[in-house]
């Protein structure tokens, strides 16, 4: 039997970031051709867009998807706001018809996590 003072001690490497191959590689017209040709569905009715056609609205804040229909719209809750450093609106967060509890008109609504409050 071997004391706990003569056990070998296990030595672990560090674990190290390592940059995306991708991150080194220049922003051209050839990946800009490459990147538009992607596709995505859309998280409402699935259909598969690329990302040259400009279809794709939003994106969902609460669901993570893309839409292009069953948009409810900006979140006129305080906590979806973002502000600048004067205080200024910048930006509100978007959702889809299904991450919401209230919608007011075809731009703006309240989120469930706001709704809650």
């Amino acid at each position: 039997m071997k004391r706990r003072g003569d056990k070998k001690v296990k030595r672990y490497r560090r674990n190290s970031v390592h940059p995306h191959p991708m991150a080194s590689q220049k922003v051209d017209t050839n990946f800009m051709e490459n990147f538009l040709r992607e596709s995505m569905h859309c998280g409402n009715c699935r259909k598969v867009f690329s990302l040259g056609s400009n279809e794709l609205k939003i994106h969902c804040n609460m669901c993570n998807e893309f839409f292009h229909c069953g948009i409810a719209g900006e979140c006129i809750g305080e906590d979806c706001m973002i502000k600048d450093d004067r205080g200024r609106y910048k930006h509100r967060a978007r959702y889809c018809n299904g991450c919401v509890k209230e919608i007011y008109n075809a731009e703006t609504c309240l989120c469930n996590s706001c709704g809650s409050k």
